[in-house]
């Protein structure tokens, strides 16, 4: 089976209710973090955060076998911990970033994991990832460098396995299905985001296929 990404139009939360038990492999995303970035249809605010993270994680462990997505700020923990625990963390080691922490810099984010695949999964809960992309680049506040989604990607998943990303932003994790031969889901509320991940995941194409509408759906 070849790979192929669908990238979907509108509230993920919506979308996620419609999706059927355990219908993807792994959902792996970058939500938002609650800490006022410019987002193009998001107020990214503290409270928007913890009611969106109510909303998602039990949806997003609904649908997917695994889940992993940043953290954010270490103090966040505290949120995951008593609403949603984990079932373990990954620490994405990014070097030094300038970022403040408590004792000086902050070089690492905890990433928290819920579930597991029915693929192998032999993977360190250690990722040395420098986070080379800038905030603005793709048209995007806050992207994802494709080195993170590929890391993951390659131990939590086998070939032609479903990878969703409900926040897909740039298209980051799309385009690491693509250059590994999984099979993509991508869902964000912004049409322009939308079209950056769709230019970044065709470029990534090996060969030119037809491009497929159907309603609020995009089928490369």
């Amino acid at each position: 089976m070849e790979e192929i990404s669908t990238l979907m139009l509108g509230n993920c939360i919506e979308k996620l209710k419609a999706m059927p038990f355990q219908s993807v492999s792994l959902i792996l995303t970058d939500p938002p973090y609650g800490v006022n970035l410019k987002y193009d249809l998001y107020d990214d605010s503290v409270e928007n955060w913890e009611k969106l993270m109510s909303d998602f994680i039990p949806l997003a462990q609904k649908v997917a076998n695994m889940v992993i997505f940043p953290s954010c700020q270490i103090k966040r923990l505290n949120f995951f911990y008593t609403h949603f625990p984990p079932d373990w963390l990954i620490c994405w080691y990014k070097g030094s970033t300038g970022c403040a922490s408590y004792i000086g810099f902050n070089d690492w984010e905890a990433l928290v994991v819920y579930g597991r695949t029915k693929s192998r999964l032999y993977m360190h809960d250690y990722m040395k990832i420098p986070n080379t992309e800038k905030m603005g680049n793709y048209g995007h506040p806050c992207p994802k460098p494709l080195a993170w989604a590929e890391w993951i990607i390659e131990r939590a998943t086998k070939e032609n396995d479903i990878v969703l990303d409900p926040f897909c932003g740039s298209g980051t994790v799309g385009v690491a299905c693509k250059k590994l031969g999984r099979r993509f889901i991508g869902i964000d509320i912004s049409k322009n985001y939308l079209e950056s991940a769709f230019n970044r995941i065709n470029l990534m194409q090996r060969s030119i296929r037809d491009v497929k509408t159907d309603k609020d759906k995009v089928i490369i």
